[in-house]
Order: structure tokens, then C-alpha cells, then sequence
């Protein structure tokens, strides 16, 4: 949790980073245009303002230039003479650069050939006056100007005409400038409205990233004093765990040093006991009658206490230690058993059935011990006047967590036999040290091979579990891994 609690804010910073950078680099082209298209505007209202001027300009020097030839006319002073040659000048200049303006309007330019024409028809005429007047030596009085009266009225329209042109197209500049400054003021509003929006979000995300970031925090702050209080409580488990297993050792190695000496010590003065009830007995005339017979019972009872004895050795000396462990054939292991159980076999007139066994990793002198136990365990408990049969079937657990969910177990042996059964209920209890269903009278034995079986699977990281049915026979099926048990 921690390290998406930590990149999403950076993600979500990074968002508004770009979203807020789109938005400033719109906001910047757009105002690049906006200025763009309000300098070609202004551009041309201002050139329209310039064409309007150079008309009426050049319209005040044809006036200018009529009103000198007037007042020569007037006055003979030659001084107007010099002011219709500046006027002229003046005036072609100014025709130049008002054919320059309306170049771009084919109406203008029409509109200003004409207006050229008549110019240049009004300074004719004046030229043709004075002339006259200085060739003829005339007096004004004599000299018709009508004509030059109907040129000036006609020049006059035109520049009517010109300015109302451009008066028209001044009025649509103006109005297309009008409209994009209102437009802009409104997409100027409106990113505006969309800017504060995004701030408003950012701030909001912001913040509430801020807060994320200060509750991950202290829930990391709380997680890592939890997972330090943790860790002490495990070190203080782990360490009293390892003292309890060295106490454990120490008990189990006392354990077998008090077996090994308490079988030696009961063993010892059993033999003894052992040798001089069979001096006795084998002494002739020495005992008769219930004398006799009471050391008989003495001789059976010592020499199932030294069966008893060696039985629970064999037991507490079963342990789980990995020494001895190597990959094992069952057919071998098997095979011993039967040369040990040989006699009780023909003695029982005994069928056996065995399936091939695999090889797997276990210790060869347990599994010695296993199958004579189990197979003796079917042999003891036949029935009467019936011959035992006895099958030692293989399988295999492809499907882990089918026995106990405990995975890797893989192979299954069923040792199944015909005997007398036993009920169900018991079908735990049997596994028991000392544990017996039957009186020894019936059926001779120890309680404790079961209870060595048992052992013996737990110590291969297996299980068993025993079936029957009373009266039809039982199965005892051992489980065991194919391979070296991992611990």
C-alpha cells in the first residue's frame, strides 16, 4: 500500500503540472493570434485613415493651386506663380502615394483614375489660363474660367465618392475590430473562468495530496513502531523458543541415556532371573506339582518383561534425525521383512501379494522395522481356520493437498489383509503406546508396534491412518514423500 500511497500524488501533480502548462501555452497562442489579428486590424483602419488624408490632401493642393492661379489673376504677382509650382509638386508626389493606398481595392483604383484623370484635366486647364493671359496680354476680366469651375466640381464629387469608399470599408474595419475585442474579452472570461477553475482544483488536489501524504506518513510512522514491536516480541519469542529447544535436547538426551541405562539395568537382573529359573527347571526331582507350575509362569512373565523391555527401547530410540536417511528401495525393504516374518508366514499357511515398490529417500532400518511391524500386525490378527492374505498395494497423490493439505506427499502404500478387523472407533487409539483391543490371552504382543509404526511415518514427514471393517479384514495406509522431505 505504501508505494501507491506515495506514487499517485506524484502522478496527479505531474496531471496538473500538464494540464496547467496546456492551458498557459493555449492561453499564450491564442493571445499571440488575438494581438496578431488586433495589429492587422488597427493596420488597416489606420491605412483607410491614411487614404481619407492623401485624398483630401490631394484635393487641398488642386485648391491650393486654383486659388493661386485666382489670385495671380487678381494681382499679377508672380509670387502665386511660384505657389501653383509648389502646389504641383506637391501633388504629384501626393498622387504617387494614394496610388500606393488603394492598390489594394480594384474600386478605389478605378475610382482614383478618374480622379487622376480630373486632376490632371484642372491643372491643364490652369496652365492653359495663364498662358494665355501671358501671351494674349489679357486682362483677367477676358478670360473665361467655367470650365475650369466644371473640372473642379467634378473633382469634388469624386473625392466624395472616394471617401464615402472608404468611409464604408473604415466602418466594417471598425466594426471587425469591435467584434474581436468583444470576442476576446469573452474567451478572455472564459479562460479566466477555466483558469481560476484549475487553480481552484489544483489547490484542492493539492491539499488534498498534502493530507494523503501526512496520513501515509504517520500510518507508516505507526506500521514501522508496530512492525519494531513486532520484531522485539519475535526476537523474544524466538529466543525463548531456543531456549525451550535446548532444554528439549537436554531432556531428550537424558531421556535416552535414562533408557539405555534403565533397559541395561532391568535387562540385567531379568537374565539373571532368566538363568536360574531354567537351572531350577532343568534340575531333575527339584520341583513338582504346583511348584512347578508356578515357575513356568514365573519363566513366561520374565521373558515377556524382556520383550516389553526391548520393545520400548526400540520405540524411545525411534527419533526423527536425518542420519541414517538415504534413497531407499521398498522391494528390498520388503523382501527383508519377509525372510524375517519367513516362519510365521509358512507357520500361517500365509498368502502374500506385493506390487512393485518405488525407491524414495527414508531410512532403510526404519522401514525395516515398519513393514515387519504392519505385516506381523496382519498375520497376528487373522482369522481362525482361515488362511491369511495379505496385499501390499502402491498409488500415487498427484494433487497436492489431498492428504491433510500437506503438499509433496506422493506415494501411498495400502497394506490390506483379511484378518478379524477391528471397530472404527478405535481406529486412533490403536496407534497408542500400550494400547490394545484384545486380551493377551487371545492375541500375544507388546501395544507398541502400532505405536513404532506411527513413529516411524511421522519421522518421514508422513502420515497413517487405518480402515476396517469387524470381522472383514483392515487397511493400514502409509503415506510418504517420493522425495528428501524439506524442512
Amino acid at each position: 500500500m505504501a508505494p501507491n500511497t506515495k506514487i499517485q500524488p506524484v502522478r496527479s501533480t505531474y496531471r496538473i503540472f500538464i494540464a496547467s502548462s496546456l492551458f498557459l501555452l493555449s492561453l499564450a497562442i491564442f493571445s499571440l493570434i488575438w494581438n496578431q489579428k488586433q495589429k492587422e486590424a488597427t493596420e488597416w483602419i489606420s491605412h483607410t485613415y491614411k487614404v481619407k488624408l492623401n485624398i483630401e490632401k490631394c484635393f487641398g493642393l488642386v485648391l491650393e493651386a486654383e486659388s493661386s492661379q485666382r489670385g495671380f489673376l487678381l494681382s499679377h504677382d508672380s509670387s502665386y506663380l511660384s505657389n501653383i509650382a509648389h502646389a504641383e509638386s506637391l501633388l504629384k508626389t501626393s498622387l504617387v502615394q494614394l496610388d500606393s493606398l488603394v492598390s489594394d481595392n480594384n474600386n478605389q483604383l478605378i475610382n482614383f483614375s478618374n480622379f487622376k484623370t480630373l486632376i490632371s484635366a484642372r491643372i491643364s486647364r490652369l496652365h492653359i489660363v495663364l498662358d494665355s493671359l501671358q501671351k494674349l496680354n489679357s486682362t483677367p476680366a477676358h478670360i473665361s474660367t467655367s470650365p475650369g469651375k466644371m473640372i473642379m466640381d467634378s473633382i469634388h464629387k469624386e473625392v466624395r465618392v472616394m471617401q464615402a469608399v472608404e468611409d464604408n470599408l473604415l466602418g466594417r474595419r471598425n466594426f471587425i475590430k469591435d467584434t474581436q475585442g468583444k470576442r476576446v474579452i469573452i474567451i478572455i472570461l472564459l479562460f479566466s473562468i477555466i483558469a481560476f477553475a484549475i487553480l481552484m482544483w489544483s489547490f484542492f488536489r493539492i491539499r488534498k495530496e498534502s493530507s494523503l501524504r501526512q496520513r501515509a506518513q504517520l500510518d507508516a510512522n505507526v506500521l514501522e513502531n508496530l512492525v519494531g514491536e513486532r520484531t522485539l516480541e519475535i526476537k523474544k519469542i524466538n529466543n525463548l523458543l531456543k531456549d525451550q529447544n535446548e532444554i528439549l535436547e537436554r531432556k531428550n538426551l537424558e531421556l535416552i541415556r535414562f533408557t539405555n541405562i534403565a533397559s541395561h539395568d532391568l535387562k540385567e537382573p531379568l537374565r539373571k532371573i532368566q538363568m536360574f529359573t531354567n537351572l531350577i527347571d532343568q534340575s531333575p526331582g527339584q520341583l513338582t506339582g504346583k511348584t512347578q507350575e508356578y515357575f513356568s509362569k514365573i519363566n513366561q512373565q520374565s521373558n515377556r518383561m524382556q520383550v516389553l523391555i526391548e520393545s520400548v527401547l526400540r520405540y524411545a530410540q525411534t527419533d526423527d534425525n536425518q542420519f541414517g536417511f538415504q534413497m531407499t528401495n521398498l522391494n528390498d525393504v520388503v523382501a527383508f521383512a519377509l525372510d524375517s516374518l519367513s516362519e510365521k508366514i509358512k507357520e500361517k499357511s500365509a498368502t502374500i501379494r506385493i506390487q512393485e515398490l518405488p525407491t524414495i529417500f527414508a531410512n532403510p532400518n526404519q522401514m525395516e522395522q515398519l513393514f515387519i511391524n504392519l505385516i506381523d500386525n496382519g498375520l497376528k490378527y487373522s482369522q481362525k481356520e482361515i488362511s491369511p492374505i495379505l496385499e501390499i498395494n502402491i498409488s500415487t497423490i498427484n494433487e497436492p493437498g489431498d492428504l491433510n493439505n500437506a503438499p509433496g506427499y506422493s506415494r501411498k502404500i495400502d497394506f490390506c489383509d483379511n484378518g478379524i478387523g477391528f471397530d472404527e472407533t478405535y481406529s486412533k487409539k490403536i496407534f497408542e503406546i500400550f494400547q490394545r483391543l484384545h486380551s493377551r490371552e487371545e492375541y500375544t504382543g507388546t501395544g507398541i508396534g502400532l505405536a513404532i509404526c506411527k513413529k516411524i511415518v511421522e519421522n518421514h514427514r508422513g502420515t497413517i491412518t487405518a480402515k476396517s471393517v469387524l470381522g472383514s479384514g483392515s487397511v493400514f495406509s502409509v503415506t510418504l514423500p517420493a522425495e528428501k522431505p524439506k524442512h
